[in-house]
């Protein structure tokens, strides 16, 4: 199990104990009933748990935000692939092949309308997929294990022609 995997265990495993320690003062507190006014030591008790999840909340973000995979998640060794939207066709400019075992990162921008970024492998699984709009830069990265011949499909309906709008590129073994 990755590292990122473990940590969002983890996360929500601590979310779960929360709030089921919150559905049980809940359902404690409604099966008693109330002899006199305790109007102030409630009040008191929402703050407190109010205190306690946003701590909570904050240490989960705080625990998990650093692993997200935004910003320059390819490293120094990258792949990088140019691909340009247009209908109906993908431009797919890889300068230097792409090699398996190597991260690449694809910069995917669109010149005249919305489309939708799909790459399947050589059994046609999706491997992953991200909308492009014009005048935008979407970056993905992701590193092939296998070689082979990927497929480029557009996802989002772009016009008349969008069955049409599809490529492919080879990945060769490293």
């Amino acid at each position: 199990m990755s590292q990122t995997a473990t940590i969002i265990t983890v996360a929500y495993a601590v979310a779960v104990v929360i709030g089921g320690a919150v559905a049980l003062a809940v359902w404690r507190s409604t099966t008693r009933p109330l002899d006199e006014d305790r109007t102030p030591a409630w009040s008191r008790r929402e703050s407190t748990w109010l205190v306690v999840v946003v701590l909570a909340l904050f240490a989960l973000l705080m625990g998990t935000i650093f692993y997200t995979p935004y910003g320059e998640s390819a490293g120094p060794r990258k792949q990088v692939v140019r691909v340009t939207g247009v209908q109906f066709a993908w431009a797919v400019d890889a300068p230097d092949g792409i090699v398996t075992g190597r991260p690449v990162e694809f910069l995917v921008t669109s010149t005249d309308v919305n489309h939708g970024f799909g790459v399947y492998d050589p059994s046609g699984t999706l491997l992953f997929q991200a909308q492009v709009v014009p005048g935008r830069t979407q970056k993905l990265v992701h590193t092939f294990a296998k070689p082979g011949a990927y497929t480029v499909l557009c996802l989002e309906f772009c016009g008349v022609k969008h069955h049409l709008m599809k490529t492919s590129f080879e990945v060769r073994p490293a």
